[in-house]
């Protein structure tokens, strides 16, 4: 399955050298589930087993000041949110055969002890062949401070959301989830009350916040996009010029060409590692990515031999990236048969 390549220019990030540059750009790339199933595109029921919709009790609201007041909140509907933005993100991926969600009779809600063996044995007889995902709990805190700061007010509100999750595979044995989450807001005002009332309302806050979390678990159980970032050297040498100019016009194998030439041929050891370095975005484009391994692991030789420092510490880390997309990429492969 060919992977969607689409590279956006950035910026002119950093001059290396009065004759050397990079080009930071950012690269879409699909990354598999962390979850695998016992077949393709398998059936999934999300169970909302969660028993309390609460704001964590740790949650507060300091006041400009400095005194502490317990934050709470009536919102009634955290887990149920969470799993029906679960469930739309995971219909969404087109992964599965069907997406369901399922909340039990209140009496068989265990919560975050996860689910008990007779709601769990009547799930699988009902539906033997499907994945079950137990949200087991949702667990928002919540932080309001408001602080003078020259002369005005800034109020600044913040939430770490936590989800525990068991996934059940036909077959396999349970799978423990935990996944987390923190979103921000600020504003400004003259008073402490103007600067609470320019934030959002505090359940769209709640609700983005449990959506939000959601993406993150939805990434567990689903392959996704992920975007990365990525260099392309550009030196002052008229060959590394020319073959900017056809990435920058899209002509990826023709830079390629130029690449490998100065790879190649090319005396100097830090162009060699540039021509090497940009090789291996090429071929990771193309789905290569053993051989952009190669490329990487080269410049990454090179570029340390001649104490580039900047340009090191890029190469080490995207080596690393793309050991791991080698490692994701059978998992794809695996998902897709």
């Amino acid at each position: 399955m060919k992977i969607i390549h689409h590279t956006i220019l950035l910026a002119l990030l950093l001059t290396m050298s009065s004759c050397s540059w990079v080009h930071h750009i950012q690269l879409n790339t699909l990354r598999p589930a962390q979850v695998s199933y016992h077949h393709a595109s398998p059936a999934v029921i999300i169970v909302n087993n969660c028993l309390d919709d609460s704001l964590h009790e740790s949650s507060r609201y300091i006041n400009e000041n400095g005194k502490q007041y317990r934050l709470t909140s009536t919102i009634d509907s955290i887990s149920h949110t969470m799993a029906m933005s679960l469930g739309t993100q995971l219909y969404d991926s087109h992964a599965f055969e069907r997406v369901e969600i399922f909340t039990p009779d209140s009496n068989s809600i265990t919560g975050i002890v996860g689910l008990n063996e007779p709601l769990l044995s009547q799930l699988q007889s009902q539906a033997p062949d499907d994945v079950h995902i137990a949200i087991n709990a949702v667990i928002p805190t919540a932080l309001m401070q408001v602080t003078p700061t020259e002369g005005i007010f800034c109020s600044e509100f913040s939430i770490m959301s936590q989800a525990h999750m068991q996934c059940f595979i036909p077959n396999r044995e349970v799978i423990n989830l935990s996944v987390c989450d923190t979103l921000y807001w600020q504003s400004y005002g003259d008073t402490p009350g103007i600067a609470n009332a320019y934030m959002p309302d505090f359940e769209e806050c709640i609700d983005e916040s449990i959506t939000s979390l959601s993406s993150k678990a939805a990434n567990l159980f689903a392959p996704h996009m992920r975007i990365v970032n990525r260099c392309i050297f550009v030196t002052g040498h008229p060959a590394m010029k020319d073959a900017y100019k056809y990435w920058d016009n899209s002509q990826y194998t023709e830079a390629s060409y130029i690449w490998e030439y100065v790879y190649k041929k090319a005396k100097n050891k830090g162009r060699r590692a540039k021509a090497a370095a940009n090789l291996a975005l090429y071929n990771e484009i193309e789905e290569n990515y053993t051989e952009a391994l190669r490329y990487a692991q080269e410049a990454a030789s090179i570029l340390t031999e001649i104490n580039d420092v900047e340009a090191t510490l890029y190469i080490i880390e995207y080596v690393a990236d793309l050991q791991h997309r080698i490692e994701e990429a059978n998992l794809l492969d695996q998902a897709i048969q």
